[in-house]
């Protein structure tokens, strides 16, 4: 091999190396692990939306209102103790949304809903605050240093609050904020009020979009695609639709689509 086949090699082996992050591989994994639950799921010909339906139903069949706003909460709560890769809980909320619309669930205020979903998803990004501020392996490297200083600042000079807000209020993933803010001793009552405001919002703007947009044609046809519609979807379409869309969010969101537009450019250019 000669010396420029080698150092493409370990080039090669470079770019990977930095890929294969401990971030990516364990997203990557949680992507994986997803996809093949609803793998299974359309196996056993059920899709996701079926599984929101069954759950949503038998609590408001137990409960009335009370058990919606339950299920609801636990279900914001739990989705949001996930490390790194958010599972969509904005899902089973256009869902009760679209019953509350149509008349099947009767006596749920939309107001309250938002609320008690927030509730639920800011109670539930404790998880990933008490990670930072009890790990120490994010002081493994040089870059996790420079990453936890630069945050220090960040709090100092008033930016914690506007980032917080911004996270909590879209969904961009917000868990290495999080975790950076726990490491960088951030008041974690600050934390939750932030949360809790961005996240209702969120929760409530979800719920009122669902409504307005359910009669434009592509959107209706979304929703039926993951399920969560009155029309019935083959289990295997929706899970190619679901596969589809953890991918797109994957790409969106995680990986620097900056640093491969200048390798695109420095290559054309």
């Amino acid at each position: 091999m000669s010396a420029n086949d080698t150092k493409m090699a370990t080039n090669s082996e470079n770019k990977a190396k930095k890929f294969f992050t401990t971030k990516n591989t364990l997203i990557i994994i949680g992507i994986a692990s997803f996809i093949a639950i609803l793998a299974a799921l359309a196996i056993s010909g059920i899709n996701v939306g079926q599984i929101f339906n069954s759950w949503i139903a038998s609590y408001y069949i137990l409960f009335g209102a009370l058990g919606v706003y339950l299920i609801i909460f636990l279900i914001s709560m739990f989705a949001n103790m996930t490390i790194l890769f958010p599972v969509p809980y904005a899902v089973a909320l256009a869902y009760i949304a679209l019953r509350i619309y149509n008349g099947t669930i009767i006596d749920v205020n939309i107001w309250l809903l938002g609320i008690v979903a927030g509730s639920g998803a800011a109670i539930g990004e404790i998880t990933a605050y008490y990670l930072g501020k009890g790990s120490a392996v994010l002081m493994a490297s040089k870059e996790k240093v420079e990453a936890v200083e630069r945050m220090k600042e960040r709090i100092k000079r008033g930016w914690a609050v506007p980032l917080m807000f911004l996270c909590a209020a879209t969904f961009i993933p917000d868990d290495p904020l999080l975790i950076l803010l726990g490491y960088a001793g951030y008041p974690l009552w600050k934390m939750l009020v932030t949360y809790f405001v961005g996240k209702i919002v969120l929760c409530v703007s979800t719920i009122y979009l669902v409504i307005l947009a359910q009669d434009i044609p592509i959107v209706a046809d979304f929703f039926w695609i993951l399920g969560i519609s009155d029309k019935p979807v083959d289990p295997w379409f929706s899970f190619l639709g679901w596969a589809g869309v953890l991918i797109l969010f994957f790409l969106i969101f995680f990986v620097d689509w900056t640093s491969q537009l200048k390798k695109l450019y420095r290559k054309i250019f």
